[in-house]
Formats: structure tokens, C-alpha cells, sequence
């Protein structure tokens, strides 16, 4: 479970390069981080009696009740933030932003230490247009597409702190 339809895209490439295909997995988007908090946990109650484990990703960044995930995440939820945006998650894998882009992203590495990821991405694609390094990028969730085309899990996640964490968090999941 995700926030956004940003964050759908982003979740959906970890899917397919972590989760074997023979494993049922859907990726919801709930739309803001209160309402992924509060529904969040009737969801993964529904889900956890059919015997499924349920992981919510949400922008550390945003307000949020601290409150509520904790007391879910005592009940078999899973949380977890993407150091302050999503959007570190895809600038931690510099050679898809590079291919995207047209330039070369050069950090700050880990990409959890940036203090507005989304303010530097849409900074970086839009100075690739006005050098016309790519003019056919317009708004952010093309930016999004167009890294996710090379964007690699194992790549990113040596780059970005909070992305390791889900990677060891689903693969725990897995052995179990």
C-alpha cells in the first residue's frame, strides 16, 4: 500500500524486480498519508486472516499520526518510510537518471540525506529540457516513467538507506 499514483509506479518496479512472479502481490494506492494510516490497518487485518503480509510505504516527510503506526504495526503491518520522499528512492539509482535525463546526477549519496528529493528530481529534468537534453519530459510523472525504463532495485538501494530497509524487509518476509 502506497500514498500516491507517483508511488504506485516506483512500488511496482520493486515488485517485479524482488517478488517472484508466481507470488499474488497487488500494490494499492490510498491516496495521502492519513488516510493510508488510518485504512492501512483494516486492510492489512482483512488481509493478514487470509494469510498475506501487508507492507505500507509512505513519505517520511509528510505529517502523519506517529501514533497510529505504532499500534499497527503491533497488529502485523509493516511500515515503511521513504527517507523524506519517494523521490530519493528513484535518484538513488544515478545511471537511470542519467539514461532519463540526459545528465548526470551526481548525489548527494545516500539520497536519504537530501533535504526536498522532490524539489531536486523536478530541478534536475527540468534543466535537462532547458538544455535540451530531453524535451519531451513535461510534468513529474513522466519524469518518473522515464527512470523507472532502467531504474534498478539492487543499484538504488546501495545508494539509499530507507530503500534497504524495505529490501531487507521484504526479503525477511520471503524466508519466512
Amino acid at each position: 500500500m502506497c500514498e500516491g499514483a507517483n508511488d504506485v509506479l516506483v512500488v511496482k518496479s520493486i515488485v517485479r524486480q524482488l517478488v517472484p512472479d508466481h507470488v499474488i502481490t497487488k500494490v494499492r494506492q490510498l491516496g495521502g498519508v492519513n488516510r493510508l494510516l488510518k485504512e492501512a490497518d483494516r486492510h492489512a487485518r482483512i488481509l493478514n486472516a487470509k494469510g498475506y503480509f501487508v507492507i505500507a510505504i509512505y513519505d517520511e516527510a509528510d505529517d502523519k499520526d506517529e501514533n497510529l503506526i505504532l499500534e499497527s504495526e503491533s497488529r502485523g503491518l509493516i511500515f515503511v518510510p521513504a527517507r523524506r520522499k519517494i523521490e530519493a528512492w528513484l535518484l538513488a539509482d544515478d545511471d537511470a537518471v542519467k539514461r532519463a535525463s540526459g545528465l548526470a546526477f551526481r548525489g548527494p549519496f545516500p539520497t536519504d540525506r537530501i533535504e526536498d528529493p522532490k524539489a531536486v528530481l523536478l530541478h534536475h529534468f527540468y534543466r535537462a529540457v532547458r538544455e535540451r537534453k530531453r524535451s519531451y519530459i513535461f510534468k513529474e510523472r513522466d519524469f518518473f516513467k522515464a527512470i523507472l525504463l532502467n531504474w534498478n532495485l539492487e543499484r538504488a538501494r546501495r545508494k539509499n538507506i530507507s530503500l534497504n530497509v524495505l529490501y531487507e524487509s521484504i526479503n525477511r518476509i520471503r524466508r519466512a
